[in-house]
């Protein structure tokens, strides 16, 4: 097949892991993606492509360094490049990688750098000696771009009751898919923790993975001191992992500056189709917490702009902060969980550097593309409150288009019909959700979701010993009748 000059490849990808015995050692988050940078354009075949660079696009960190693109790029010898920031949201790496190839198809760029990076696990080790990294994240700067944006993320009302935190928000659409499934609260916890064991049984076989172990479904559903309750069904084991020294980088060229540098064409590897859902819909206004028709329509979208069935994927990843999101992901495709649903591990278990997990999936994804060609992948994301979301499938195999087919389904999911919401209520309720929020100190909260007898939402909580204690022995509340005033529950 005869390249496209314009058509847009991912010509590099690499991943850098950190594993040092004394933190002090460690080095720093620009250091770090510094290093995947400069692997992704070795993977690539040549290390000049880094010269060639013209943009540079960082998902923002736990760090606080200004315009780390501008820094990478003097550290990497590319020059003067526009830079740019993703927001703090799990679907924006695939947001990044959709610019960079329209931008390569339109010929306004020729060669795109995505790349991320933490060195979390590090700093931890040192702050819990008292010590502090000596690196200095704290240098000023201003990107050229700004992707993404934190609007209609949360009401006051939601935040006041605690489901900003993500471990509650994931917990109450947990518990109530559970509800909707029919299955006792043993039941369903037993099988989250099956789902999360076969995710850590991939990261096991992952040589990028931060916990290269595979742990069973009993050690993920006991609560031990090491492996605490967080917001219950999910212990800490169901959770993101963010404390990890990792980076990732994808460089994205045109097939013309491929040839020029001399890439072989079986390292390139092409994004087929993509889907984002941006608009943002507060959690309390959804007619259901445990499935988001943004997600479904981005999900069956992106398979019909493929030209693809869900039983075409060999390869996907989805994204994976909690079990819960890969649930939710799965049912949006109509994909079977018993399949393997990661290629990494997910974030608990593979790792999840703040930002960056996505950089992981995709670069472990071109990997196995390469090993397995012309066939499917796919990488699934979200971001917020499961609030946004965007899909991506790749290939080895370009097909005949120019170009990635790619579409923003914002505008539809805007107008799909909402529940109303209320404030200050007092009366009478159905117990739809809950989960118990616990510190490590113990118990901390009950946060109810409730509908009232026209089918408004109400937000409630109680912080009543026994009442937690019970729900944590696994006592199921979804369908009681209850009262709230002051915000406050009580089971009747």
């Amino acid at each position: 097949m005869s390249p496209i000059p314009r058509r847009p490849a991912i010509a590099g990808a690499a991943q850098f892991l950190q594993r040092v015995d004394d933190p002090r050692e460690a080095r720093e988050p620009i250091a770090m993606m510094e290093q995947a940078l400069r692997d992704a354009a070795s993977d690539a075949g040549t290390p000049r492509l880094l010269e060639a660079i013209d943009t540079i696009l960082v998902p923002q960190g736990t760090w606080h360094y200004g315009d780390p693109a501008a820094l990478l790029a003097e550290r990497v010898g590319a020059g003067s490049v526009e830079t740019g920031i993703g927001i703090v949201s799990g679907h924006i790496v695939q947001v990044l990688v959709d610019w960079a190839c329209a931008e390569i198809a339109a010929g306004q760029r020729d060669v795109v750098a995505i790349v991320g990076g933490e060195s979390e696990n590090s700093k931890r080790q040192l702050q819990k000696t008292g010590d502090w990294p000596t690196w200095n994240e704290e240098i000023p700067g201003e990107p050229d771009r700004r992707f993404g944006s934190y609007e209609g993320a949360f009401s006051q009302a939601e935040v006041d009751i605690g489901i900003n935190k993500p471990s509650v928000c994931f917990a109450l659409c947990e518990t109530a898919l559970r509800a909707e499934r029919g299955a006792t609260p043993a039941e369903h916890r037993r099988h989250i923790s099956e789902l999360s064991s076969r995710l850590s049984a991939v990261a096991a076989k992952n040589p990028h993975a931060w916990i290269q172990r595979h742990v069973s479904a009993e050690e993920i559903a006991t609560p031990t001191r090491a492996n605490r309750m967080v917001s219950y069904p999910y212990t800490k084991l169901m959770t993101a992992n963010i404390s990890v020294d990792q980076s990732a980088a994808l460089i994205v060229c045109s097939e013309e500056t491929a040839t020029r540098f001399g890439i072989a064409p079986e390292r390139l590897v092409y994004l087929r189709a993509a889907t984002q859902m941006n608009h943002a819909t507060l959690l309390s206004e959804r007619r259901h917490l445990y499935e988001h028709p943004g997600m479904h329509v981005a999900g069956q979208r992106v398979l019909e702009l493929a030209g693809a069935d869900a039983s075409d994927l060999a390869h996907v990843d989805l994204y994976s902060c909690f079990p819960f999101a890969v649930e939710a992901g799965a049912a949006s495709l109509g994909l079977d969980e018993t399949r393997p649903l990661s290629v990494t591990g997910g974030l608990t278990f593979s790792g999840g550097p703040f930002g960056n997990y996505v950089i992981q999936a995709k670069a472990r994804m071109v990997e196995l593309l390469r090993a397995d060609p012309g066939s499917l992948g796919l990488v699934g994301s979200l971001g917020g409150n499961f609030t946004k979301f965007a899909f991506g499938v790749y290939s080895s195999d370009p097909g005949t288009q120019a170009a990635p087919a790619m579409e923003d389904v914002s505008k539809t999911c805007a107008a799909m019909p909402t529940r109303p919401y209320r404030t200050g209520y007092t009366g009478g309720v159905r117990i739809e959700s809950y989960s118990v929020d616990v510190l490590p100190a113990g118990p901390h909260r009950i946060t109810f979701s409730t509908l009232t007898e026209d089918g408004s939402r109400v937000w409630a909580s109680s912080d009543e010993p026994q009442l937690m204690d019970a729900l944590l022995a696994d006592e199921d509340v979804c369908g009681r009748e209850a009262k709230v005033s002051g915000g406050r529950l009580e089971i009747g």
